[in-house]
């Protein structure tokens, strides 16, 4: 596998759970301080992307998005759709209001499971919390407070932290596989 020279901290999944699928999978990959340019399907000359290319090939590529000057006002406005002012998280330290609404609880409404994969940062990732991804709409999240990389130590659904051996993203992606072919499993 040819990993990318970045560690993808959102994963973001959303799988259709009717019994007909009529709607379609989502999955969103947020690469941590990952620039435009960094992938092979925007002509990067040295890095080689190859499954990212063939998804960006097939799926739908969302190529003009106005990211905050840092990481957590970002994965606040991906999650939200709103402004860093609305929803309180303006700089690295701030958790987002546990009154708001996500992506996360619109697709589970919508029929979707939903899990979280990767570098929260937006709150703590604890069950307890008012702000970790279960309480802002995920039903299943292997994450992070804020940075990791070789070894990473994960909450799997708010428990306790648990060290992982091995690179994150590949562990990240791996769990997220195991996830989604367990989910295609209940459905058959």
């Amino acid at each position: 596998m040819i990993m990318n020279p970045f560690i993808f901290s959102l994963l973001l999944l959303g799988i259709s759970l009717g019994a007909k699928q009529t709607k379609p999978n989502i999955i969103l990959l947020m690469g941590d301080d990952h620039g435009w340019e960094e992938v092979g399907y925007n002509g990067h000359p040295y890095v080689k992307t190859p499954n990212l290319d063939k998804m960006a090939a097939a799926g739908l590529r969302l190529d003009n998005f106005y990211a905050q000057p840092s990481c957590s006002p970002t994965r606040g406005s991906v999650l939200t759709g709103r402004h860093p002012n609305r929803y309180g998280v303006f700089r690295p330290g701030y958790s987002i209001r546990p009154k708001e609404t996500t992506i996360a609880h619109l697709l589970k409404d919508a029929g979707y499971a939903t899990a979280h994969f990767g570098k929260w940062h937006v709150g703590p990732v604890k069950k307890s919390s008012p702000t970790s991804p279960g309480a802002m709409g995920f039903e299943h999240w292997l994450s992070h407070d804020n940075f990791f990389e070789m070894d990473p130590v994960f909450s799997l659904n708010g428990g306790p932290p648990r060290k992982f051996y091995g690179e994150s993203s590949e562990i990240l992606i791996d769990e997220a596989m195991k996830y989604i072919e367990n989910k295609k499993n209940k459905l058959t």
